[in-house]
């Protein structure tokens, strides 16, 4: 009878903190998937608004120079909205992958301001 119990018992904490190392595994990938998008929104937001300052600073290989206050900006907002030096690097990867179309040459010599 103790033995079963004992079994039932276990198989509960096992359950319990299964469920609950899975939900704390969830809500770090929501928050990952979060910081992506809101990255990603922000600067196709500034790619939007700004096409003849895009397309001059792609042409000039100069996009952060092109682009300054509007990536301020933007990068303020993420700051404020996605706290924490791990979900920077989304914000910076947004700017490569859609700013500067996966090639991080067309940011500049700026690109180390762009990126901070």
């Amino acid at each position: 009878m103790y033995i079963l119990l004992g079994i039932i018992a276990f198989l509960v904490l096992v359950a319990v903190f299964y469920f609950l190392s899975k939900g704390k595994s969830d809500s770090i990938g929501g928050m990952e998937n979060d910081a992506r998008r809101f990255a990603r929104l922000l600067v196709s937001e500034i790619k939007l608004y700004n096409e003849s300052k895009v397309q001059q600073g792609l042409r000039n290989k100069n996009l952060a120079d092109s682009l300054r206050d509007e990536i301020a900006e933007a990068r303020s907002k993420y700051k404020k909205r996605m706290a924490g030096d791990d979900m920077q690097s989304y914000f910076n990867d947004a700017l490569v992958e859609i700013l500067a179309n996966g090639d991080a040459g067309k940011l500049d010599s700026g690109i180390e301001s762009s990126l901070r």
